[in-house]
């Protein structure tokens, strides 16, 4: 069975960096779908749009989980449990 074409959204450290600028405006730790519907709506593209969504917050949270091994971000809980990021300030 051939491989499914993937849709390239953005260009080389594009998401990385949108990622990275959101959390540093950010005022709270953000969950992944916060963050990837900042994102999107910098990058102009629409964020109702809810296959787009989900591909975009699956996409985000792998980047998130890279950069936290980078030691760039952390993760903690919030008071229900979700997974919410933040930027480590150096």
């Amino acid at each position: 069975m051939p491989r499914q074409k993937r849709e390239v959204l953005f260009g080389r450290g594009e998401l990385t960096r949108g990622i990275l600028d959101t959390l540093r405006d950010a005022v709270a730790p953000m969950t992944s779908r916060e963050v990837a519907q900042s994102v999107l709506s910098l990058s102009g593209q629409d964020a109702r749009d809810r296959k787009l969504m989900t591909e975009h917050t699956r996409r985000v949270s792998k980047a998130l989980r890279m950069l936290t091994q980078d030691g760039s971000v952390r993760s903690s809980s919030d008071g229900r449990g979700n997974r919410v990021w933040s930027i480590i300030h150096s």
